[in-house]
C-alpha cells in the first residue's frame, strides 16, 4: 500500500473513530421523551373461521392418538403458557414441538 492511500485510510478511520467519541455520548444522553410513540395496531375482536380460511379447508384433516404421557405433556405446556400470559398459538406451537422432538 502506498503512502498516500495509507494516509487516506488512516484519516477515514480516524473521522470516523473520532466522530463515534465526541458524537456517540451526545446521542447517549438525547431525551427520550421528545420521540413521538410509534402507531399501535389494536386488534378489536378476534377473527372468525371464515374470516381466517375463507376458501375452506383442502384435504382430510389429520388426527393422531396421544398416550396419557403425551396428554399429560400437553396440558402442562397449556398451564405454562397461560401462567406466562403467552397467546393459544404459543401453546400450539410448543405442544408441535414437544411432539415432533420426542
Amino acid at each position: 500500500m502506498n503512502t498516500i492511500m495509507r494516509k487516506s485510510v488512516l484519516s477515514v478511520a480516524g473521522l470516523a473513530f473520532a466522530g463515534g467519541v465526541f458524537a456517540g455520548p451526545i446521542a447517549a444522553h438525547a431525551n427520550p421523551a421528545d420521540a413521538k410513540p410509534a402507531a399501535v395496531a389494536v386488534q378489536a375482536d378476534k377473527p372468525d373461521t371464515a374470516k381466517l380460511i375463507p376458501h375452506g379447508t383442502q384435504g382430510d384433516q389429520s388426527h393422531i392418538t396421544l398416550n396419557d404421557e403425551q396428554i399429560g405433556n400437553a396440558k402442562a405446556i397449556i398451564a405454562a403458557t397461560k401462567k406466562a400470559g403467552l397467546p393459544e398459538r404459543a401453546a400450539v406451537i410448543s405442544i408441535a414441538t414437544s411432539l415432533q422432538e420426542s
